[in-house]
């Protein structure tokens, strides 16, 4: 199992005139989550975990043993500027199964730094992995560094989301000011074959009101699914579910990469939409139970 340690950037709300930060000094959030899992018989299970600080995971009883599901849980309740988490999972030849999060991760203001989240995943031969988590709500005046990377081998299978909340609509809550960095990276057979950086920070509201980059929506996604036999007919039923979204989305497949993209005037209307998207990627498989809550 490989860990990730998360690395500090002190280019969000850092010092100025040579004093130390509001904040500074403040008790952080730290988390370690190593899990593996292993195929015993026709279940999947864990192999290893190893939990320290904010986080945990448990493995739910699940209906389709061959496929299982762990959840992760951040018991701080959310992250602010100085919070660092990092999650590495492992998926052992022909394991099966979905890692999601118990709710949606919130993002509080930041006094000083951002809060950093890092992500591996290790996905072995013929293994078929899952991530899930639900929607990240930032606040205003948030910092966030995000960063997945996913290392395939060539013959695994692997659906991955990371969606995006700029404040909850139904509070009347607008995010005005902000800072988020977040990157992918998927590795197949060790080979680079996608990488994606997205990074909006100072006004953040005003910036979303531009046409080019989000025309008034507040929530986004991006839906990631690759797989070694990926066929042409995978993209024609998402498209066929994605001329109905609430709000805007697309599709593309290329190189064996099916990316699909949304935004949305909220985060009901996101869900709903990659709910649906979803449903197709998992073959019509129900969505973990943590999303139906």
């Amino acid at each position: 199992m490989r860990l990730l340690v998360a690395e500090h950037d002190s280019n969000y709300y850092g010092d100025v005139g040579g004093h130390p930060p509001e904040g500074a000094g403040l008790p952080r959030s730290r988390g370690t989550l190593r899990l593996s899992f292993k195929r015993h018989g026709e279940k999947t299970v864990f192999d290893e975990l190893y939990q320290q600080g904010c986080l945990r995971a448990r493995m739910p009883r699940c209906h389709d043993g061959r496929f299982s599901e762990a959840v992760v849980m951040n018991t701080s309740g959310g992250l602010t500027g100085g919070d660092r988490i990092a999650v590495a999972a492992e998926w052992a030849p022909a394991a099966a199964a979905s890692v999601c999060s118990q709710a949606a991760e919130k993002i509080y203001r930041a006094l000083c730094g951002a809060a950093e989240i890092s992500n591996v995943l290790h996905i072995g031969a013929l293994a078929n992995a899952e991530w899930l988590p639900q929607e990240t709500i930032l606040f205003n005046g948030a910092a966030l560094k995000r960063s997945l990377d996913v290392h395939l081998h060539e013959t695994s299978s692997f659906l991955g989301i990371e969606s995006i909340v700029f404040g909850r609509t139904a509070m009347r809550e607008e995010v005005v000011s902000g800072h988020i960095r977040d990157a992918w990276r998927i590795f197949r057979g060790g080979r680079l074959v996608y990488a994606d950086v997205f990074r909006l920070g100072g006004a953040i509201s005003e910036q979303l009101n531009r046409a080019a980059i989000a025309a008034g929506a507040r929530a986004f996604a991006t839906i990631i699914y690759t797989a070694h036999n990926l066929a042409q007919h995978v993209l024609d039923g998402l498209r066929e579910v994605l001329a109905h979204a609430r709000g805007r989305a697309a599709a593309s497949l290329w190189n064996g990469i099916l990316a699909a993209r949304f935004i949305a005037p909220e985060g009901e209307a996101l869900r709903q939409d990659i709910t649906q998207a979803l449903r197709v990627l998992r073959n019509g498989r129900a969505l973990p139970r943590v999303w139906q809550c």
